[in-house]
């Protein structure tokens, strides 16, 4: 290994020279398009160099990655402050091409506010200094952005005690109400709540992950963070008590009103 060679770039600078390659491109092509030098992209590369977000930008249209390239760049700035339990599923959300996700405690972590995801990352990690919890904050909150750009296909139940159970204040669940909600009428995400008289998942939290044509993967979350299946009888399994809860879930319709209600409840 180089001794300025910076190791956890390394997969990047990989993923970076396959894209290359594989459009025929020379080092000196790319950093034309770059506005950089021939010798600065083998230094990407090689790790020796970190890429800058413009140059980042500009790679994703070259190589018409779909954000995904966007995405490895901001994990991999971001590890070291990243939970090992987030990693996972990471990992699975890089390749994802939609995501169903039941949660029973607390809304899902790729649409949580700043607020909720702090509030819930000083309760959990009180030992974190302010920039670590920083850090974990944003490595959770970009994950949508990363999301919608690839097209993303999002779909979530939640038991309705999440809609009901403050996490910090009343101020930050309402904050995190309001922006589910905003989601919900863009069509970013469909969102459904399963009634307190209904019968609830039963389980612990878990996503089925669609990662391309006829191969799919379960991300099972526990206290201690999570575990990927990818046998087939696991995920159908989960598949098809995702497709039950979704029978005993109210509308998306009736879920903004539930909502809306549990923001002026919290509110007055």
């Amino acid at each position: 290994m180089p001794k300025d060679q910076m190791r956890k770039w390394v997969p990047f600078g990989a993923a970076v020279r396959k894209h290359r390659t594989d459009l025929g491109l020379s080092l000196a092509g790319v950093g034309e398009r770059l506005g950089v030098s021939g010798a600065m992209v083998g230094s990407i590369e090689r790790a020796t160099r970190v890429a800058k977000r413009h140059h980042v930008d500009k790679m994703e249209v070259l190589f018409a990655t779909r954000g995904e390239l966007l995405s490895f760049w901001r994990d991999t700035h971001l590890e070291g402050a990243v939970p090992e339990q987030l990693k996972s599923a990471l990992s699975l959300e890089r390749k994802a091409t939609q995501i169903r996700e039941y949660q029973s405690i607390i809304f899902p972590g790729v649409i949580q506010t700043a607020s909720y995801a702090r509030a819930l990352v000083k309760a959990r990690t009180p030992e974190a200094t302010g920039d670590e919890v920083d850090e974990i904050v944003r490595a959770r909150v970009v994950r949508l952005e990363a999301l919608r750009a690839r097209g993303v296909r999002l779909w979530f139940l939640a038991d309705e005690v999440v809609l009901t159970r403050p996490v910090g204040s009343r101020e930050v669940l309402i904050e995190q109400l309001a922006w589910v909600e905003e989601l919900v009428k863009a069509g970013t995400i469909r969102f459904q709540a399963i009634p307190l008289d209904g019968a609830p998942g039963l389980c612990a939290p878990y996503r089925v992950v669609d990662l391309g044509p006829r191969r799919q993967a379960l991300y099972l979350e526990n206290a201690m963070g999570g575990e990927i299946v990818d046998t087939e009888k696991t995920v159908r399994e989960a598949y098809d008590l995702f497709s039950a809860m979704q029978g005993e879930a109210l509308s998306t319709r009736a879920t903004l009103e539930v909502i809306s209600k549990n923001k002026e409840r919290w509110a007055a």
